[in-house]
C-alpha cells in the first residue's frame, strides 16, 4: 500500500577536521586509531543507529569493506524505505566519516543523529562530528517543480556547513582549570597513566584522546587486514621500522579524485531518462560504492611496489575510501606507489560500469582520474606539517584541470578532461615549509625562469589525443621524468661513446641553475659532448636545459623558461619499485 504521507527526511552525519584529528601526533599507533575512529563514525555507528531505529539485527560483517558494500546494496539487509512500511530508515551511503540516511519521520532523524553524536562524545573525545537533517517531498519530481532528493542532498550539505560553523571546537572540552598534568604525547590534559611501550612499568601521563586512539588501533588492524594481510600485521614492529635507520625518509601521500564535486552536484543529469527519487538513490549508491571499490582495488595493486622488511608492508593507510587516499609510507617508494595507484584508479573506474556511464555523461570519457600531492620528509618531521604540504601539493597537481580540457570546452564552459597528475616535494630542511615560498625560491630572473616542471601527468598519453592542452601534457609527462631519473641512476652506459652524467657534474649543473639560465646552459654546453645528456635537453636544437612557453600574468602574455633537470635530481632516490627495479640488498 502506498504511503499517504509523502514527507521524508534526509539525514547527513559527517566528521570535520579529520586530518588534524589524525595527524595531531607523530605516534603511528594513534594515527591509525584516529583513522579508525573516523571510519567507524560514518559506517558502524551509523549502521548501528539505523538498526536500532528499524529494530533489526545489527549487521555483523561491517568491518569487512567488501561485505559492507554488499550489505548496503542488498534489499534484504538495507530495504528501500518507500517499499517497506516496517522500516523507518534506509542507508543511502555509509563511508569513512560520512553517512547519508533516508528516514520517514523527524523523530527518527533526531534519534539517529543523537545516537551517533552521543557515541562520539563518549567513545571518541576530540572527534569533530555533526549531524543535520532536512525535509522533502518523496513524490516530488523535476516536472512538478517541487524539490527532489537531489535538491535535498544539496540543501542538507549547505545546512551542515552552516551548523558546523556555529559549533565550538572539540578542543574546548579540554580545559586546564584546575591545573592538570599534561599528556606527554598530545599535550592535552592527562586523565590516566598508560604504558606507551611494551614495558608495563613505564607509565606515562596520557590524555583521554590519545588513550582512545590507541585502543581503536587494534580494530583498524583487523579491518585493514581484510583488504590485504600485509597491512598492519604487527603494529609494534611497524612502528619500530618507521623509527629506524632503515627508513630515513617518510612520505605523506594525499590523493583525491578529479571532478567528483561537479558530478555529485549535478548528479541528476547523469542518471539517465528516469529521474525518479528511487532511481536517483539507486544510481547515487551504486556510483558511491563503486568509487569506494575502485580506490581500494587500486590501492591493493599499488602496495606491491613496496619491499616488505618483515611481515608488514611499510605503509600506513589512514584513509582509503570514496575518491580519497591518505597514507604514510616509506619515502623512497612513495613516487612509484602513487604513480601506480593513480594509473590503476583510472583503469578500475573504466571497468566499473556504474562509474563509466556517469563519467561518459559528465566528461565524454568513460573513466575518472585523480591527482596526488606527496611530501617526503625525514622520519621525525611532524606529520601534521607534512600533510599540510601534501594538501597544497595536490592543489598544485589539480592545476591539470585548467590545462587539459575536453574537446568541446571554450572560454565560457571549461570542462576538465580526465587526467591524473602528481606534484611532489622532498623537504631537505625546515627553513621553508610553505609551498609558495618553496616555489618562489625556484624562480629566477623575476620569475620568468622556473627551475621546476611539476606537476607531472601519469595518465596514458594515448588517451589524451582528443583533449585540449595535450601539448602542455606532453611537456609534463611522467615517463620523460622517469627516463631522466633512470639515466642519472645508470652506472654503465648503453652508449659506447658517452657515459651517463656523473654526480659531480650533476651537482655542477644544479649550482649553475640557481645562478641563472645562461650559466646553466653554459655549464651544460661544457660537458654535453662528454656525457650522455641528450635526454635532458629541452630545446629543439638540444642546446638548452630549458623549454620556452608562455603564460598569462597581469592581463598580459609573457614568455617563461622551464627546466625539469632539478625535478629529476630530486626524484633520483625516490623512485624505487620492487616489482621492476628491486633495491640492492
Amino acid at each position: 500500500m502506498a504511503r499517504l504521507d509523502s514527507t521524508y527526511y534526509l539525514v547527513l552525519i559527517e566528521t570535520s577536521g579529520n586530518q588534524g584529528f589524525i595527524f595531531s601526533t607523530n605516534k603511528l599507533k594513534e594515527n591509525i586509531g584516529a583513522s579508525e575512529v573516523t571510519y567507524q563514525a560514518g559506517t558502524f555507528w551509523a549502521i548501528e543507529a539505523v538498526a536500532i531505529e528499524n529494530k533489526t539485527v545489527l549487521f555483523k560483517d561491517w568491518r569487512n569493506p567488501s561485505k559492507l558494500r554488499q550489505m548496503l546494496m542488498a534489499p534484504q539487509q538495507n530495504p528501500p524505505l518507500d517499499n517497506n512500511s516496517n522500516c523507518r530508515a534506509e542507508i543511502i551511503v555509509a563511508s569513512s566519516g560520512k553517512a547519508l540516511i533516508l528516514v520517514k519521520t523527524e523523530e527518527s532523524a533526531r534519534n539517529i543523529i543523537q545516537f551517533v553524536t552521543r557515541k562520539a562524545l563518549v567513545e571518541a573525545p576530540g572527534l569533530d562530528l555533526c549531524g543535520v537533517f532536512v525535509e522533502f517531498d518523496w513524490n516530488a519530481t523535476q516536472s512538478n517543480g517541487k524539490p527532489t532528493i537531489a535538491d535535498a542532498i544539496r540543501k542538507v550539505h549547505r545546512k551542515f556547513e552552516e551548523v558546523r560553523s556555529r559549533l565550538p571546537s572539540p578542543t574546548t572540552r579540554f580545559l586546564r582549570v584546575p591545573i592538570i598534568a599534561e599528556c606527554k604525547v598530545s599535550g592535552l590534559p592527562a586523565c590516566t597513566l598508560e604504558s606507551l611501550t611494551d614495558n608495563d612499568k613505564d607509565l606515562t601521563p596520557t590524555s583521554k584522546v590519545s588513550s582512545i586512539k590507541r585502543q581503536f588501533a587494534k580494530q583498524a588492524r583487523e579491518r585493514l587486514m581484510e583488504i590485504d594481510p600485509c597491512l598492519l600485521s604487527n603494529i609494534r614492529v611497524l612502528e619500530d621500522s618507521f623509527d629506524s635507520d632503515k627508513m630515513p625518509w617518510l612520505a605523506v601521500v594525499h590523493a583525491d579524485g578529479n571532478g567528483l564535486g561537479q558530478i555529485f552536484i549535478k548528479f541528476e543529469k547523469y542518471i539517465g531518462q528516469e529521474k525518479t527519487n528511487r532511481n536517483y538513490i539507486k544510481k547515487y549508491r551504486e556510483f558511491s560504492l563503486a568509487l569506494d571499490f575502485c580506490t581500494e582495488a587500486a590501492f591493493k595493486k599499488a602496495i606491491k611496489v613496496f619491499k616488505q622488511e618483515s611481515e608488514n608492508c611499510p605503509i600506513v593507510p589512514l584513509i582509503v575510501g570514496g575518491d580519497d587516499l591518505t597514507v604514510v609510507c616509506h619515502g623512497e617508494y612513495a613516487l612509484e606507489f602513487t604513480r601506480v595507484f593513480l594509473q590503476e584508479f583510472e583503469k578500475e573506474t573504466k571497468n566499473e560500469s556504474h562509474i563509466a556511464e556517469v563519467a561518459q555523461a559528465a566528461f565524454g570519457v568513460n573513466r575518472l582520474s585523480a591527482c596526488a600531492g606527496i611530501s617526503i620528509v625525514k622520519r621525525h618531521f611532524p606529520f601534521s606539517v607534512a600533510y599540510d604540504l601534501a594538501e597544497k601539493l595536490i592543489k598544485s597537481a589539480k592545476d591539470v584541470k585548467r590545462k587539459v580540457l575536453t574537446p568541446d570546452s571554450n572560454d565560457k564552459n571549461q570542462t576538465p578532461f580526465p587526467c591524473s597528475a602528481i606534484d611532489f616535494h622532498i623537504l631537505y630542511d625546515t627553513s621553508g615549509i610553505e609551498l609558495d615560498s618553496i616555489r618562489k625560491k625556484l624562480g629566477r630572473d623575476s620569475d620568468t625562469t622556473l627551475l621546476y616542471n611539476r606537476p607531472y601527468i601519469v595518465s596514458d598519453m594515448d588517451n589524451l589525443t582528443s583533449a585540449k592542452g595535450k601539448e602542455w601534457a606532453k611537456q609534463h609527462e611522467w615517463e620523460r621524468l622517469k627516463q631522466r631519473v633512470d639515466l642519472l641512476n645508470r652506472k654503465d652506459s648503453e652508449s659506447r661513446d658517452r657515459p651517463p652524467i656523473s654526480s659531480s657534474q650533476s651537482h655542477a649543473i644544479r649550482t649553475a641553475l640557481f645562478i641563472g639560465k645562461d650559466e646553466a646552459d653554459a655549464q651544460y654546453a661544457l660537458i654535453r659532448q662528454r656525457y650522455n645528456l641528450d635526454q635532458f635537453a629541452e630545446s629543439e636544437d638540444n642546446k638548452s636545459l630549458f623549454y620556452e612557453t608562455t603564460r598569462e600574468k597581469d592581463n598580459r602574455t609573457e614568455t617563461i623558461y622551464i627546466t625539469s633537470f632539478l625535478d629529476a635530481l630530486d626524484a633520483q632516490e625516490f623512485l624505487k619499485n620492487e616489482q621492476t627495479h628491486p633495491s640492492e640488498q
